[in-house]
């Protein structure tokens, strides 16, 4: 029997449940003190695919270093850009619809990346199958919020919890 893929959504954030600023920065999540690497060396392991949206993509293309997922297939969910380049290519379809077939390729996990809107939608379609939660030590207030949304309700269970640093490494499961 085939294993199905899982969709892993890797994702830092703050107590009061933010992923970025409300200008897309990170330098709250950067600057917190950790111990080793998050866990991403072993998620990279897991992985063959990462999925993102179109401002994530921006963003992470917008950094002073190489484009850091060049040994796996990128997929983009954008509105505005189509076809492909030479990170990624561009998905302006149903998330679920697009989501599921992937899954249903041979391959190994693939990792949801952010950004929030994007989240939104699969959590409101029920896709993500493993959390991995790196919660920093601050309150925002405000900036991108990883949880808006309307009716989301999926049951998980915690499997691991990790001090690193300052940082909590929450780990669930799908129930």
């Amino acid at each position: 029997m085939k294993q199905e893929r899982k969709i892993i959504l890797y994702i830092g954030t703050s107590i009061d449940g933010f992923i970025a600023n409300e200008d897309d920065t990170l330098e709250w999540l950067e600057s917190t003190e950790i111990e080793g690497d998050n866990g991403y060396s072993a998620l990279l392991e897991r992985i063959d695919t990462v999925v993102m949206g179109k401002k994530t993509y921006d963003v992470i293309r917008g950094f002073d270093i190489d484009y850091p997922y060049t040994n796996f297939t990128n997929y983009v969910f954008s509105t505005s850009v189509e076809g492909k380049d030479e990170y990624a290519e561009f998905v302006n379809e149903n998330v679920k619809r697009f989501i599921t077939d992937l899954k249903e390729q041979p391959g190994k996990d693939i990792w949801l990346i952010g950004g929030g809107n994007l989240a939104r939608e699969f959590f409101k379609e029920n896709l993500i199958d493993e959390f991995q939660l790196a919660i920093a030590p601050i309150v925002l207030g405000k900036g991108i919020s990883l949880y808006t949304g309307g009716d989301i309700e999926t049951k998980f269970t915690l499997t691991k919890v990790e001090k690193l640093g300052q940082l909590a490494m929450l780990h669930y499961i799908k129930k």
